[in-house]
């Protein structure tokens, strides 16, 4: 049985997230941020790191809440996609 990752990050930060497209350039590439509702928080356009990797900041909410991070990139005449988990804590104090 696998495992799906899920990156954690506290609520009210930025997340950093990246793409690893193995060598290739993609023509656009976007990152897009959504809901637990499937409402999209945020749409960033990836930025290269150079050989096939690309990067998105993405300022998350101020809640705890589950999101789900999905890049689509452009190669030749496809379309891509990738997705992961991103799960926002936000501290408690007692």
């Amino acid at each position: 049985m696998s495992v799906l990752k899920t990156l954690e990050v506290v609520a009210g930060t930025t997340l950093r997230t990246t793409a690893d497209l193995s060598g290739a350039t993609a023509s656009t590439i976007t990152s897009n941020l959504i809901s637990g509702s499937e409402t999209l928080v945020s749409s960033v356009t990836g930025q290269s790191s150079l050989n096939g990797y690309y990067y998105a900041l993405h300022d998350i909410p101020n809640s705890a809440a589950w999101y789900v991070n999905k890049w689509f990139a452009n190669i030749s005449a496809n379309t891509y996609s990738q997705a992961q988990f991103v799960r926002a804590l936000k501290p408690e104090v007692d």
